[in-house]
């Protein structure tokens, strides 16, 4: 019927279809973003636990309003020598650090705003209040060399020195120092322990353990290495907390009390009325400022002047004895003292006692603005200015405040102490205006020309914080010591220029940040004191460092291994390459030397000879050929907040998420464009520069190329629908141009092509993006479809001589059949790819259908009308597509049915008996035996993967990234991912440690220590292992678990320890002057455990007995999750946290000192929802296999495990997942299309034969089930040689 309806009105038919196809096209093409650009859009499987598992973690996050791509994006920026030799050599490395510093300087403009890479990396700061005050954090073999030193700025060495030398090296350490010495040492009267003795003297006794280093400053790094069992270190922090606490107590009572007894006088004491009124005015402020973080500042400096005198002392006196033995100088003094001239001979070969004396006395000076540095010998009358050289006993300059006196002995003086200072801390007041509280003044007023008040003025603790509170105008000075000596037959110049000026110039101190600098300003005395202390610790009397000048390359801390404190990374500058090799054959450090990333494990970094894990200074590198830095950098959510940073040089901006991702893309591009300038250009340089940028968020590498080669298909597909065109035309054209069908063939091409696009149009609209198998096979596959469903309908009504509507609708519906069944088997097969998960398959699979559908409704609905049109035009004896000529024939001359030129080729050759169509025969035999034999070949020798080197295209710079990844380096970052779990539970949280060390100790995974796991981390912080302590930024503030009380109940935040029932990796110990690179798990063993928390456990620390080898590993139990809660976000505060953890969303304070940056104080959501392990390296993975092996091994500790849910994340995840399942995808899918194949054959002819109704029932079934099965044979036959084809290799 609708058949006849179209042959009556052909017209509707002609034109509904088109202009609907042409609609899906004009609205799908206009969409934004129709191309796929994420690769994991295309490779990752949808149904499988791993996209499940991260389905759940996107889910969290919405609800949570967390963002949902991850916190970081990253460059790979490879460098290869391009003659495969060693790049560690001068020329190269120099190469590599300006392509670098190039790249670094990289900037992008969007809506008029120039953003820099200090915008766009991941982190550039360390700590609150430092961000961008620190250049980008990166991962680089450079970082092995001091030339790497570029990106440090004078002013970001400065925020180096004040943020990691001096807050996290000095202020913590040299308070400890003075508390081990004091208080931990039989060395000093004062100690109660002995616990220390050793370690004091393992570096200044020669005899003991000779092996060791002998230098008192590295007790320095001695305190910082100890474990918080170590009896030394439990002596210190003990001491350190109860002697800082108690003097701060103390000394605010002390206050308070000359406060009070001061105003007890009432004006009577007319004598020392301003004295006391000065001090009346200035107590009050001292008494509201004294806290622990004053006191702790006080004992720090306190320490460096004992410092200064104690390991000074050795050298002074010997500088000091050559000196007063010059003969000439002697001389010259005798004689002038013959002449009684005012000078002051140097005395004679001074003892140690007196080099002791003579540093102190030049501690307790007066301040010099002309030289700050001063000098300590005593030759001068006047110590500021810096008065007559030879002519007094004093010392140049010093810090100027007198600080010789006793400690606690104003205590002494209101009869509060016995000014033993073994007994400082008492409880003052309890002595205090009581029965038998008896000053050392007599009656009930104090009276300060009494003897006995030095004892207050001479307190060292008093006068500095009176100092705190008193003026004083001056400035740092680097002037020349002053003075002539006047001495007869003596050179001026010598004295002068030899001992005056060169030393002079040799303690110049003052900076430019010594402020105020080279003019006055009125600050407090006691600024000038720390000004004064500060530069002496800085002096080469001590670190040797310069505020401004030094920076991490130049200067180390002695944190990392091979490093020494004050020393240097090493230099390749006018280096040999052997020396550069050995090297850097060490450990690999970022510029904080591994104080907040730890080692950094190189093999990521490079292709060595040996490789790494096999070289070190014994073995050194050989050769190292391929490099590759790691560039992390922000997603939109980070960078929009970043962008709000006071700090940011040329202000604080406020742009969109959006905007966001748009400067990141840019970013990717503009950053991996000036890594890779002339990378395919030899003779450019020695090096070749090849990158990979990830797609996290937006797209990178990847992504660019992904939509490059999807709209490459173009001129392809252009070239090949005019193939189709053409030769469909020429199989159709006659000279008889009145039975000449080429224009309706034509018609019936783009009617083909029109239906395809608009396919895919569709598909757009209802979400399916245009991807590159889609751009790349079904152009191809469709339109053959198409055009040969096309021939079927030409060819049935040229092969019929239709002549009337009757006969029209007669042909169609012989027509109808064969065309729907292949329609049907292609659609099936189509829609049976859909039990494939890989999105790039069943995606593709539903465009094809969708287009199958439209095709069959262009050729069954819409071409036909065309046909009949065709028809009528030949009945009306007009001419093929010059539609409007006619011609005057007679129409019984014409035939209609004439064989086309192809199918009489084909019979002739083939249907035909004789010798020629026997051999072409045995010939097409034979051809098809040789490709299913090959098939079959191809089949067992499969290789599964797609690697990135097989994916990029040979033309782009990241095909030359991927194959030497491939070969050489082979690594990507990875991590692990928990959901949900009952973290409350100790088992579950050591059972979770033991997952993630699993993971790391297969084959394929770097090391990684347990510590950087965050419930590790927060376990070992609620423990007495705690470290937070020791470099806390609010000294009055405790930072361990153990000191936090949560409200509720006035619990503790303390963990326990429990047996190692997993057999959890056990921390690695280092022996003394020996470095550990890793330092293992977070269990100890009991020999290692602090004695308190063997006494918890009921052991008895002297005696172990059985569980002398017990192992045990840091828990917390009976949490509840309000408990949790506030001791997570406390850790979180104090240490930084880790684990990627939801917080509450507004709950972040802001951090007052700089506007757009906030505390790490958010509420942490609890129950725990999400989690996240540390940043990990899968390496060595050169090969699809080893892909796929590291997969396997990785997740049977993890993804393969249901106790709780933990999957791992990273590029081999999502790239290489879709090939684990890939052979048993390729079976089901042959199979259930050979079944289709088979089903729809077996129907269409049965019901076919069964219509003819000239068959039995049972030759009708028969002739149905061995037709379906030749059918399904030949499929078959068809897929073995493409499969077995498509597997060999290339």
């Amino acid at each position: 019927m609708v058949f006849q309806l179209m042959a009556r009105m052909p017209w509707p038919f002609l034109f509904v279809l088109p202009v609907t196809f042409l609609v899906f096209i004009g609205i799908g093409f206009s969409q934004d973003d129709i191309v796929e650009k994420k690769v994991q859009n295309l490779w990752e499987p949808t149904r499988s636990d791993f996209v499940a598992d991260k389905t759940v973690a996107l889910k969290v996050r919405e609800d949570n309003g967390v963002p949902v791509v991850g916190g970081s994006t990253g460059f790979s920026a490879m460098a290869i020598a391009r003659d495969r030799g060693n790049l560690f050599e001068e020329n190269r490395l120099n190469e590599l650090r300006d392509r670098m510093e190039k790249v670094e300087a990289t900037t992008v403009e969007h809506n008029g705003i120039t953003f820099t890479w200090d915008d766009v990396c991941l982190q550039n700061s360390l700590g609150k209040g430092t961000v961008y005050k620190l250049p980008c954090f990166r991962y680089s073999v450079l970082d092995f060399f001091q030339e790497a030193q570029w990106s440090f700025t004078e002013s970001r060495r400065v925020t180096w020195y004040n943020e990691l030398v001096q807050k996290l090296l000095i202020k913590p350490l040299l308070g400890r120092f003075g508390i081990m010495n004091s208080f931990c040492s039989s060395a000093s009267s004062n100690s109660q322990s002995v616990a220390c003795d050793d370690v004091i003297a393992s570096r200044t006794n020669k005899d003991f353990l000779p092996g060791l280093l002998k230098n008192p400053l590295l007790l320095l790094s001695d305190i910082r290495g100890m474990e918080m069992n170590d009896e030394c270190r439990i002596c210190i922090e003990s001491q350190f907390e109860g002697k800082m606490n108690n003097l701060t107590t103390s000394y605010k009572t002390i206050f308070e009390i000359l406060f009070t007894e001061l105003r007890k006088l009432n004006n009577t004491d007319t004598d020392n009325a301003s004295e006391i009124q000065d001090l009346l005015q200035k107590l009050p402020t001292i008494i509201e400022n004294i806290d622990r973080t004053a006191v702790e500042e006080w004992y720090h400096y306190y320490v460096i002047r004992d410092l200064y005198s104690s390991l000074g002392a050795e050298s002074y006196k010997d500088e000091f004895n050559t000196f007063v033995q010059d003969p000439q100088l002697n001389l010259a003094c005798s004689v002038a003292k013959l002449l009684g001239r005012p000078v002051e001979c140097p005395e004679n070969n001074i003892t140690l006692v007196d080099g002791i004396k003579h540093l102190q006395d030049h501690a307790d000076n007066k301040f010099s603005s002309v030289i700050t540095a001063g000098f300590p010998f005593p030759f001068w009358d006047e110590g500021d200015e810096t008065g007559s050289f030879l002519a007094g006993r004093s010392p140049v300059g010093g810090s100027g405040i007198d600080m010789s006196g006793e400690v606690f002995s104003s205590a002494k003086y209101f009869g509060l102490s016995d000014g033993n200072t073994s007994t400082w801390y008492l409880d003052l007041f309890s002595k205090y205006n009581t029965s038998d509280w008896s000053p050392l003044y007599a009656g009930e007023k104090i009276n300060i020309s009494d003897p006995n008040w030095a004892l207050v003025e001479s307190d060292p603790i008093l006068r500095w914080f009176i100092g705190s509170v008193t003026n004083m105008t001056s400035h740092c000075g680097n002037g020349n010591l002053t003075g002539s000596s006047g001495l007869p037959g003596v050179d001026e110049s010598v004295i002068l220029n030899e001992i005056l000026f060169n030393v002079s110039k040799g303690r110049r101190w003052c900076t430019a940040y010594s402020i105020p600098f080279e003019e006055d300003g009125t600050k407090t005395q006691q600024f000038f004191v720390k000004m004064f202390y500060d530069l002496l610790v800085d002096s080469d009397e001590f670190l040797s460092i310069r505020q401004g000048d030094n920076d991490p390359y130049d200067w180390t801390t002695g944190n990392g291994c091979n490093y020494s404190l004050t020393g240097s990374r090493f230099s390749y500058t006018n280096m040999s390459e052997e020396s550069i090799l050995n090297e850097s054959s060490t450990v690999l450090y970022n510029f904080e030397e591994g104080a907040a990333l730890g080692a950094v494990d190189t093999r990521p970094l490079m292709a060595s000879y040996p490789i790494a894990g096999e070289y070190n200074s014994d073995n050194p590198l050989k050769s190292v050929p391929v490099v590759q830095n790691i560039y992390p950098a922000l997603t939109s959510t980070g960078l929009v907040e970043r962008l709000r940073n006071c700090n940011r040089p040329g202000g604080p901006i406020e742009i969109s998420k959006e905007d966001a991702t748009q400067v990141i893309t840019k970013f990717k591009e503009a950053f991996e464009n000036n890594w890779a300038e002339g990378w395919d250009d030899r003779d450019s340089s020695e090096v070749q520069f090849v990158g990979f940028f990830d797609d996290i968020e937006t797209s990178g590498t990847t992504g660019r190329i992904l939509e490059e080669l999807t709209l490459e298909n173009g001129t392809l597909t252009t070239v090949s629908i005019i193939l189709i065109a053409v030769v469909s035309g020429i199989f159709l054209f006659s000279f008889d141009l009145i039975s000449s069908q080429v224009g309706v063939c034509m018609v019936g091409v783009a009617l083909v092509i029109i239906a395809f696009f608009s396919a895919i149009g569709f598909g757009v609209l209802i979400g399916i993006k245009i991807n590159v198998s889609i751009a790349w096979t079904l152009p191809f596959i469709i339109l053959g479809l198409g055009v040969d469903d096309m021939y079927i309908v030409l060819l049935s009504f040229r092969n019929h001589r239709v002549v009337s509507k009757e006969s029209f609708a007669k042909t169609m519906k012989e027509v109808l059949i064969p065309v729907t069944m292949t329609s049907l088997v292609n659609a099936s097969v189509f829609a049976v790819m859909n039990v494939v998960d890989i999105p790039v398959i069943y995606k593709t699979a539903q465009v094809a259908l969708i287009s199958i559908i439209f095709l069959w409704m262009s050729i069954i609905l819409c071409f036909p009308a065309y046909c009949y049109l065709d028809i009528k035009r030949q009945e009306s004896n007009r001419y093929d597509v010059l539609v409007c000529v006619k011609k005057q024939i007679n129409d019984t001359n014409r035939d209609s049915s004439r064989e086309s030129f192809l199918f009489v080729c084909y019979k002739s050759l083939l249907l035909e008996k004789g010798a020629r169509s026997k051999v072409l025969r045995v010939l097409v035999l034979l051809s098809s035996t040789a490709l299913l034999a090959l098939g079959v070949y191809g089949i067992t020798e499969r290789k599964v993967g797609f690697g990135l080197q097989d994916f990029f295209p040979s033309s782009s710079q990241a095909q030359t990234w991927a194959k030497e990844t491939t070969q050489t380096i082979g690594s990507w970052s990875i991590a692990l991912n928990w959901g949900a779990a009952d973290y409350n539970d100790p088992d579950t949280q050591l059972f979770i440690m033991r997952q993630m060390e699993q993971v790391i100790e297969t084959p394929h995974v770097v090391e990684t220590d347990t510590i950087r796991l965050w419930l590790a981390n927060f376990n070992v912080w609620t423990t007495r292992q705690c470290q937070a302590n020791f470099d806390r930024s609010d000294a009055n503030v405790l930072e361990c678990g153990q000191d936090q009380v949560f409200p509720l109940d006035n619990s503790r935040c303390t963990g326990k320890w429990m047996r190692n029932t997993y057999n959890a990796r056990e921390k690695i110990f280092a022996e003394k002057d020996k470095c550990l690179i890793f330092e293992g798990g977070v269990c100890r063993p009991s020999l290692q455990m602090h004695p308190e928390d063997l006494r918890d456990l009921g052991i008895d620390p002297e005696n172990l007995g059985n569980e002398t080898y017990s192992s045990w590993c840091p828990v917390f139990e009976g949490f509840t999750d309000a408990k949790l809660q506030f001791c997570l976000t406390r850790w979180h505060n104090f240490t930084g946290g880790g684990g990627n953890l939801i917080k509450v969303d507004n709950t972040k304070t802001p951090y007052s000192v700089c506007e757009g940056e906030f505390n790490d104080d958010a509420d942490i959501v609890t129950p725990i929802l999400l989690s996240e392990g540390p940043l990990m390296f899968a390496y060595d993975l050169k090969s699809d296999q080893d892909y796929l092996d590291m997969i396997k091994e990785t997740r049977q500790f993890c993804d393969d495990v249901d106790r709780v849910q933990c999957w791992i994340t990273g590029i081999p995840y999502n790239y290489w997942e879709q090939f684990l399942h890939i052979e048993e995808a390729l079976l089901l899918a042959s199979s259930v299309g050979v079944g289709i194949g088979f089903t729809v054959a077996f129907l269409f002819l049965f019901v076919m034969l069964t219509s003819e109704k000239e068959h039995s029932a049972v030759k009708v079934l028969g002739g149905s089930l061995l037709g379906s099965l030749l059918i399904a044979l030949t499929i078959l036959l068809s897929l073995v040689p493409v499969v077995g084809k498509a597997s060999l290799p290339g």
